[in-house]
């Protein structure tokens, strides 16, 4: 049985039950039933965290530091916010245009202008039936009313390059939950009390309706903190928690070209123990780790020892990822220090890019036959166009054809 290895890219943790593994081992499900998928949860084992030397460094706030106003409990916080919302859902929205504002103007962003039109249209156009399975149809109408109420909204315009910016789309999401409670409080076949788990399906459809969950929660997380925190400045909250974000994000790739030999052996190590065929599917930072351990690890018929010897992998797939920007540079490992093509895994390896995804790039133009690259096209700014891959047919075309032996 041939086995998918899927190797999630930087600043990820606790993979194994993320929405994009379940997509990919559905729709591999679909299309090869019998080919498991397994996810290998570097992160934990080779990424970083925020350490107290860190959190003094960057300034993120310390719940013990004086000045601040008396803590509330984080439940309380979402319940408060909740019951703002239900009442006013632009609430949220509007808050974040009058922070955009204290903070300094934000020019208006193609990223913003293509979050409106996802709002507009994707989630406006919502079938809420596949949503919320078993809810009444009549219902239907009401839930685009309220997501066109958000979407034309003076306070959604104000608030969309942030948004973007941030990818904090649950923000979006709340306040189209909200409307659509307002809505169906008027109507006779209204729901009464919400289940919780409505919410949660609701918030996340319109997510992924305006382009999935990338590097969000910055800007919302900042705006429950001022619920908690009254006197914070906002420049610390913008300070410690955009610097604190990116630390599993950013951090992940700095500590992996100081020590990348730790995750290259994890990463070896894991494959190794699978038992039949493997494809290795594998983003962004992702990418580059998996093919620098695949680049160690020649097949046992070679004539020197390799490094790695895992003779089972048979192909390489690489989305979203920047080998060919580091290999341009002469920055992989597996690169020689001198004058030279790089080097290259021996087995199949075809590499997926998006042009508005700045994180991926083309293999061709630096390792020329050794890398057949896919161009993907999605309509999806940066940075949700970084997580597109596994909603696209070409992915599953290339792991179809790999697995049933083609190159």
């Amino acid at each position: 049985m041939t086995t998918i290895v899927f190797v999630h890219g930087t600043g990820v943790r606790e993979i194994a039950d993320s929405a994009a593994v379940r997509t990919v081992t559905a729709k591999v499900a679909e299309r090869l039933p019998g080919v498991a998928v397994e996810a290998v949860d570097w992160g934990a084992a080779c990424g970083v965290e925020v350490s107290p030397t860190l959190r003094t460094l960057i300034g993120i706030a310390d719940p013990e530091e004086p000045g601040r106003a008396v803590e509330v409990d984080p439940e309380e916080a979402d319940l408060r916010l909740g019951a703002t919302l239900e009442v006013d859902p632009l609430h949220e929205l509007r808050a974040v245009a009058e922070a955009r504002a204290q903070a300094g103007a934000l020019r208006r962003s193609e990223a913003g202008d293509d979050l409106r039109w996802a709002v507009r249209h994707a989630v406006v156009e919502t079938a809420l039936a596949d949503v919320l399975p078993g809810g009444p149809a009549e219902w239907g109408e009401s839930f685009t009313t309220a997501a066109r109420r958000v979407a034309e909204s003076v306070e959604f315009e104000a608030a969309a390059d942030v948004l973007a910016a941030s990818a904090d789309y649950d923000v979006i999401g709340r306040a189209v939950v909200g409307a659509f409670g307002q809505a169906l409080a008027g109507r006779a076949d209204g729901p009464g009390p919400w289940p919780v788990e409505w919410r949660g399906l609701l918030v996340a459809a319109v997510r992924d309706a305006c382009g999935g969950d990338a590097a969000g929660g910055r800007i919302s997380g900042a705006l429950k903190g001022s619920l908690m925190y009254a006197s914070w400045p906002l420049q610390s909250l913008l300070r410690g928690g955009t610097l604190g974000g990116s630390v599993p994000a950013i951090g992940d790739i700095l500590y992996y070209q100081a020590h990348g030999e730790n995750l290259r052996a994890y990463l070896a190590a894991r494959i190794a123990r699978i038992r039949g065929p493997v494809v290795v599917l594998a983003h962004s930072l992702g990418g580059i780790a998996s093919f620098e351990t695949l680049t160690q690890a020649r097949s046992a018929s070679e004539p020197y020892q390799p490094r790695y010897p895992l003779p089972q992998v048979r192909a390489l797939i690489t989305a979203g990822s920047q080998i060919g920007y580091f290999g341009a540079l002469g920055a992989l490992a597996t690169q020689p220090a001198t004058s030279g093509p790089p080097r290259s895994p021996s087995i199949p390896w075809i590499n997926l890019w998006n042009a508005r995804d700045w994180l991926s790039f083309r293999a061709h133009p630096v390792f020329a036959d050794a890398v057949h690259d896919v161009e993907v096209r999605v309509r999806r700014p940066f940075p949700q166009a970084h997580g597109v891959y596994w909603k696209c047919d070409e992915l599953y075309t290339e792991i179809e054809r790999v697995v049933r032996g083609g190159r």
